[in-house]
């Protein structure tokens, strides 16, 4: 009958039957089936003659409460042994009683037990980094830089809680906090690299909206130096005709650039070697003198160097000597520099078109259109100054024998030479065109009607020089010159002059050649 009793109710029915069979009362805990869940007895168990008296109390409650306890506190021990954040407690004297065994920001536990949050502190002087590890008030993802076991800077997102005892003393706090560096590091760069593509962005418009050469770098020059608060230089690649390229300056904005720093010819030995220089991150110098500092970068278009671009700055104007140049603006520079060698190939093109659109395609001369349309800005500069200014309509003589004796490839290397000869008898801000055929046109500025003359017969004198071009020695190459002054008290059109020029030129073929003629004045209109 035990044996059956047994079976129904489990540890209890056990218990009862042992006792019989021993005859000493014992006190125990057993657990007996439930309706819905098992049941947890403390329970007394009393011998009487061949039966038991069982004495049994509930306790199901206060032990499902205590397996609870013990889960919940080994969960907890564990999620802190495995978890990448670090559980800490403060206590009411304001150091850590407890760090996470796994330690933190390169400190050991053992490190931390004892010490004062301001362990973590990047300036020593700086109380604030303590607050979160001893608050007052629960704090929930508080984020704080501080300083790890090898002195670098770490963000940490802290979420805490403060512990009071029973009489609303504080008494220290709890909480987690976790390393967010790595997160933070690349929402700042991510920051910064669309910064940056705006900042291009709004340089590369800047330049796009100008239509003239000069006018684009100077707004590239302008727009990169007041992005980047440092002077900006901008270099170009010119090839003159019969000589090697060099490096001239096109733009400069936030001041001159620093003496000591001739970036120009640290890259001109570069650009003579003809070599493909580095593009990017990979090409750019660094240069410094007492007077400054300098971050410069070649431009090219398809790997051949047309330009230079640089940043400067003066040393006041320099946190830290070591490093003056940020590597957001070395990357901002190397991006323009790309876009210039773009754009200065664009320039190159533009440039190529307008001087084919403007020049006589064999001598280089500015043309007939051309020289028409600067002559007629110079009589309105003129008009405005009250200078005078004067033209020579210069016509060849004995031309058309180079032709027919010699052919037309050496009269077109003599029209040549006469442009060369020409232009020695010039001075910078003169023009010189060829008209067309064998007719060239000079204007002189701030030049009267006895200047015009002398210079006239100065250009007569040149004719020597173009005997080996002539097309013999009986009949050399020589000039015929018309010369028209023009007074600011006359005013007069563009075809007006070159009329006059041309009249007076041809009075000279008619009167023999190689002479020149001072056309009539202009008559006040």
């Amino acid at each position: 009958m035990l044996n059956e009793f047994a079976a129904r109710t489990g540890d209890l029915g056990a218990l009862a039957a042992e006792i019989v069979q021993t005859g000493a009362a014992r006190l125990d805990t057993v657990v007996v089936p439930g309706a819905a869940a098992p049941v947890t007895l403390d329970v007394a168990c009393v011998p009487v003659g061949e039966s038991t008296l069982l004495l049994a109390r509930d306790v199901s409650l206060a032990a499902n409460m205590r397996n609870a306890l013990a889960d919940s506190r080994r969960r907890y021990k564990d999620i802190v042994e495995i978890s990448s954040d670090f559980a800490w407690e403060t206590d009411a004297s304001g150091v850590f009683a407890f760090v996470s065994p796994q330690g933190a920001l390169g400190w050991r536990a053992d490190d931390l037990l004892g010490r004062k949050p301001g362990v973590f502190a990047i300036d020593p002087d700086d109380d604030s980094v303590a607050a979160p590890f001893l608050t007052h008030e629960p704090i929930a993802q508080t984020e704080q830089w501080v300083r790890t076991a090898d002195g670098k800077d770490a963000c940490v997102q802290i979420s805490a809680v403060p512990l009071f005892a029973a009489d609303g003393t504080w008494r220290g706090a709890r909480g987690l906090a976790r390393d967010v560096t790595e997160a933070r590091e690349r929402e700042a760069e991510l920051a910064e690299a669309r910064n940056r593509e705006r900042l291009i962005a709004h340089i590369v418009r800047a330049v796009r909206d100008e239509m003239e050469a000069g006018a684009m770098l100077r707004a590239a020059a302008a727009e990169t130096a007041n992005a980047l608060g440092a002077g900006c230089s901008i270099w170009r690649v010119e090839e003159p005709h019969d000589a090697a390229p060099l490096f001239v300056a096109a733009a400069c904005h936030g001041g001159d650039l620093p003496p000591g720093l001739d970036i120009a010819r640290r890259f001109q030995a570069r650009l003579d070697s003809g070599r493909p220089m580095e593009e990017g991150l990979d090409a750019l110098v660094e240069l410094k003198s007492r007077a400054g500092y300098a971050l410069a970068a070649p431009t090219a278009f398809r790997h051949k160097i047309n330009g230079l671009v640089a940043l400067f700055r003066s040393p006041d104007a320099v946190a830290d000597a070591s490093a003056p140049w940020s590597a957001g603006e070395r990357d901002v520079l190397a991006e323009i520099a790309a876009q210039l060698g773009i754009a200065h190939a664009q320039l190159d093109v533009l440039e190529t078109l307008d001087r084919q659109a403007s020049t006589d395609a064999l001598t280089g001369l500015l043309n007939r259109r051309r020289f028409a349309a600067e002559l007629g800005t110079r009589l309105a500069d003129c008009q405005r100054t009250g200078e005078p200014g004067a033209l020579v309509y210069v016509d060849l003589d004995n031309f058309k024998a180079v032709n027919d004796v010699l052919g037309h490839p050496a009269g077109d290397a003599a029209l040549k030479a006469v442009a060369r000869t020409l232009r020695k008898a010039l001075r910078a801000n003169d023009l010189l065109a060829r008209l067309g055929g064998d007719e060239f046109a000079i204007w002189l500025d701030r030049t009267d009607a006895d200047g015009a003359v002398a210079k006239a017969a100065q250009i007569l004198e040149l004719r020597r020089e173009l005997l080996p071009v002539s097309a013999s020695p009986e009949k050399p190459l020589g000039f015929s010159a018309g010369v028209a002054a023009h007074l600011p008290a006359c005013p007069e059109t563009v075809d007006g002059l070159l009329a006059r020029g041309d009249a007076a030129m041809y009075e000279v073929k008619r009167r023999g050649k190689g002479s020149y003629a001072l056309a009539p004045a202009a008559q006040p209109s």
